[in-house]
């Protein structure tokens, strides 16, 4: 039996990625809007991750103003974990949707219910039926963070 993630995935919103933006184009706008050469914001870029992991190594934290925090955890079996906490104002500025520019496919799936899923994965994969769990039965979309709408009232 399929899951919803699994249906949500295949059916649902999406971003369309555009080419990925590497270290020569960062480093360009980086040059233009600052002033600074080219070669130099290319540099700095680069030693950025090293930095980083010198002073994540160390055991200190590591923030970035306007972009966020880093940090070093440690997991139940003592594994070491890297945490970033970007800062709440880059977080708001990514999610703006009216400022940004890129491609979605699916959004008018964005109010679909757990119904309208199942409908469309069933009728795509009939042997492989989606199960929905008691917690997907109300089927009512959600905003992130809060509780099912179904079940709030």
């Amino acid at each position: 039996m399929a899951k919803m993630v699994q249906a949500v995935q295949k059916f649902g919103p999406k971003v369309v990625y555009g080419p990925t933006a590497k270290i020569d184009e960062l480093a360009g706008w980086m040059a233009r809007s600052s002033g600074l050469n080219p070669h130099a914001a290319r540099m700095a870029l680069g030693e950025l991750s090293d930095a980083i992991l010198f002073y994540l190594r160390r055991g200190s934290p590591v923030t970035l103003p306007g972009l966020g925090r880093f940090r070093v955890t440690v997991g139940r079996f003592g594994e070491l974990r890297m945490h970033i906490l970007p800062e709440r104002a880059f977080l708001r500025d990514v999610r703006d949707a009216r400022r940004y520019v890129g491609f979605r496919e699916n959004l008018d799936r964005a109010v679909w219910t757990d119904a309208d899923y199942k409908t469309a994965w069933d009728t795509e994969f009939p042997d492989d039926p989606l199960e929905l769990t008691a917690s997907d039965q109300p089927g009512e979309p959600t905003e992130p963070g809060q509780d099912n709408l179904a079940q709030a009232a």
